[in-house]
């Protein structure tokens, strides 16, 4: 990976002798240079390295060298601040599959860049490096440093909000990441700043929050504002296409429309970093959908989830999402989709709920098929499951599918068996999760 961030040198000596450079190739005299505002001494004591100049007399001496003033403080050309911008989102394309050239390029960024935007972005990518590596700690301390400074607009602050509330999610604490959200969420409708990758980068983060917490209205909520917002559905390669652009317009001298394609390049790339929220996004309003009665564009919305989740290799939440997908695939009267998603999480293997409810769904599949012997044992195993790990209205729900099931074939004993057991189990989890003795499903 090619770095293409050069650290500009603030060193007196070097911007007097890149001055006096400068003077000399277009012919200036120290007084012609110097003049109206001011003596050639002054420009004298410049070009030696023992007077730095002031903002103002850069701004005179570049607008009299015909050169940015920014060019003439740092050494580095309007060419160069593009450059770096095209080497931080090549960055963030390949963090996940190279995070140690990903990090040499932030870290320059971070420590030495002129431009804030591109200081506040070498941060960012430190801190999504950080994450991935699991140490949410120095992660936190990379997204404090990207936060803008008192004043900035409100969408500015969107991408270091959204990594402190990743952070805090780590560590348990969601309902303090979801009002970190909200907050900077209602201060760009207040400011009448609504910018869209902003928004779509906050309502990503809470609905990521809220499915955590359990809370699966909220969840569904965020998640439509943020696919409202959403633009293509392969930002990658929409982003790799707007690097090609820029690279070649800057090889070919168009600097304003490089800087617009690279600008284009870096909103797309932002994009490109939610795919996994942007997948849990698809599945709460998948959820929400099933839930309210919709179950075709429930199938629509999880199969994109598990879709995006399966591609980045996230394979926990793709195996939890492809049990979803074929709960709903059952709903439509799709069994034959439904049967390998629920094997393949049963073959995974694990002792958590996600594969008793492969179990349950499989079971309900073939009393569906008329198979009461599959039925019967995949339902005797979710409950075995249910029983170990939870959660209560899960284990409440299968048993009465185990006990109608017995019940049509005639073993009232043990029907009345499994559910005074389960009845049991059930209050003793309510007591286990603080949540009190109930006989009901939650």
């Amino acid at each position: 990976m090619s770095t293409e961030i050069a650290v500009p040198d603030r060193d007196p000596a070097t911007l007097g002798l890149r001055l006096h450079a400068l003077r000399t190739t277009r012919g200036l005299t120290q007084r012609e240079l110097a003049e109206p505002r001011y003596t050639a001494a002054y420009v004298s004591s410049v070009e030696s390295g023992r007077r730095m100049p002031s903002g103002d007399a850069l701004t005179h001496f570049a607008d009299r060298l015909g050169v940015p003033a920014t060019e003439l403080a740092t050494g580095r050309s309007p060419a160069e601040a593009v450059r770096a911008d095209l080497a931080l989102t090549e960055a963030d394309r390949t963090a996940a599959h190279d995070p140690a050239g990903a990090e040499h390029v932030y870290r320059l960024a971070a420590t030495g860049a002129d431009d804030p935007g591109q200081v506040a972005r070498g941060w960012l990518g430190l801190g999504r490096l950080a994450l991935l590596q699991g140490d949410p700690q120095t992660a936190e301390r990379h997204f404090e440093r990207a936060e803008p400074p008192e004043g900035s607009p409100p969408w500015l602050r969107a991408d270091a909000t959204a990594g402190r509330a990743a952070t805090l999610r780590q560590r348990g604490e969601h309902r303090y990441a979801a009002y970190l959200l909200a907050n900077t969420r209602d201060d760009l409708v207040r400011a009448g700043l609504p910018d869209p990758i902003a928004l779509l980068v906050l309502h990503t983060e809470l609905a990521v929050c809220h499915g955590e917490l359990g809370d699966e209205d909220a969840a569904a909520s965020a998640a439509e504002a943020a696919l409202s917002l959403a633009g293509s559905p392969d930002p990658d390669h929409v982003t790799a296409l707007h690097l090609t652009v820029a690279r070649t317009l800057l090889d070919d001298g168009q600097l304003t429309a490089a800087a617009i394609a690279a600008e284009q390049a870096r909103q797309a790339i932002r994009q490109a970093l939610l795919r996994v929220e942007l997948a849990f996004c698809h599945r709460a309003r998948g959820r929400g959908r099933w839930t309210a009665g919709d179950p075709v564009g429930g199938v629509a919305d999880l199969t994109i989830a598990h879709d995006i989740l399966t591609s980045a290799a996230a394979t926990e939440l793709a195996l939890d999402t492809g049990v979803e997908l074929a709960e709903a695939y059952r709903a439509v009267g799709r069994p034959d989709q439904a049967t390998p998603l629920l094997n393949a999480a049963l073959t995974a293997g694990g002792d958590g709920p996600r594969v008793a409810r492969a179990a349950r769904v499989l079971g309900m599949l073939a009393a569906d098929a008329g198979d009461a012997d599959s039925a019967h044992r995949h339902l005797r195993a979710a409950v075995a499951r249910y029983h170990r790990t939870g959660p209560r209205h899960e284990l409440a729900a299968t048993t009465l599918l185990l006990a109608n099931l017995l019940e049509k074939r005639g073993r009232a004993d043990e029907t009345l068996d499994i559910l005074r057991t389960a009845l049991a189990r059930v209050e003793q989890l309510a007591v286990e999760t603080g949540t009190g003795t109930t006989t009901s499903a939650r």
